[in-house]
Order: C-alpha cells, then structure tokens, then sequence
C-alpha cells in the first residue's frame, strides 16, 4: 500500500477542513499559473516545506514560531471523525490555504504536510493543475495506488525520484473507474495534480 489507513483519514479530514477555510483559494489553485522557486517564500523539498521538517514538533506554538518570519496565520484546528477529535494546524495567507500540517498518532511529531496552493514552490519543479503526463513518462505509473473510501476517484503517487513528496491526482471530467482500480494510462496522463503531501524521513 503507498499509504496507510491513517494517512488516508488524515487527508481526508485535511481536505474537508480546507474546502471551509478560504473560498478566493479555490479559484486561486486553479490559476494555470505557478511561483517560480526564486519568488516563493515557502518551497517544498525532501527535506521538509519551508521552515518544517523532520525535527519540527508538532504543536502550535513551534509552528507559529517556525513561520514568524512570515506574513501568515497559523491556527490549530479541531475535526472529529468516528467520534474521536483530531487536531489539524492551518497555515495561510488572508485569501489561500498553504498548508495543512497533520500529527503522528501521538500528537507529537509531523505525520504529513499537505500543500494545497501554488504559493508554494516545489524543488522538483512541479505544480499543482499540472497533468500527470506532464509529470512521468509515458507508460510510467510511478508507485500509483487508486484512492480508495473518501478519496475514491482520486490516484496518488510517489513524486519522480522521491520517497517521501506524494502527488495526489484528479480527473476533471468525473469519469468513473472502478473503485480500487488505476484508470488506463491514457486517462490518467490527462489528469490534474491536486495536492501535494511531504511526509518526513524517519
């Protein structure tokens, strides 16, 4: 499996925390426009998404620290699923969500970071709204899994060269595969990159 249960909820409860958050970014993410690496603040690498890594505690005071530098806010969300209550931090600019940075399962560390808008740069040189043919060679699934209970419809995958930056994919069109099946490389290659997800080293 490319990603655990847990990760899966996570992502999950991110998404729908998100959607709520700022409604200007929605029609920001789907700009066909990106920062470049020289003017972004904030860049995704391997090692971690601008001051975050795998050092970083989570807890929202290290958090907001990390990024005082910056014009952003930080806030620490609750959500609740299957009746136990998860938090979720926010970081944002007045008008996009950035990122949503999730915990392990004892609230301690970093499990995963979410980037959810093109203000972000990405070391590796991809974008969000950039199609999956785009991305990988043809004929290539790159360590692929089809989403599977609330990501239904959705395929992620292992960046190109990267153990630990995911590419989480959607189709446009709404068209419908299989639940639990890749849809065929021809769909797939028309594809949009949706979301990104960094998740440390350990």
């Amino acid at each position: 499996m490319l990603l655990s249960s847990y990760m899966y909820r996570f992502i999950l409860l991110t998404f729908f925390i998100s959607l709520s958050a700022c409604q200007k970014s929605d029609n920001h993410n789907q700009d066909n426009k990106s920062v470049s690496l020289k003017n972004a603040e904030l860049v995704i690498s391997e090692a971690g998404v601008g001051p975050i890594n795998a050092q970083t505690p989570f807890n929202i005071h290290d958090i907001t620290q990390a990024f005082q530098k910056y014009d952003y806010h930080v806030e620490e969300l609750k959500t609740t699923t299957e009746g136990e209550s998860y938090p979720v931090i926010r970081v944002s600019t007045d008008t996009h969500v950035l990122l949503l940075i999730n915990p392990d399962t004892k609230q301690q560390k970093i499990f995963s970071v979410i980037v959810k808008d093109k203000h972000v740069g990405n070391s590796l040189g991809h974008w969000l709204g950039m199609k999956y043919g785009s991305i990988y060679s043809y004929g290539r699934t790159e360590q692929c899994t089809p989403g599977s209970e609330g990501l239904s419809g959705k395929v992620l995958c292992y960046a190109p060269k990267s153990a630990n930056v995911i590419y989480m994919f959607g189709d446009k069109e709404e068209n419908n595969f299989p639940d639990g099946e890749l849809p065929p490389i021809d769909a797939l290659s028309e594809w949009d990159l949706e979301a990104i997800i960094w998740k440390p080293k350990r």
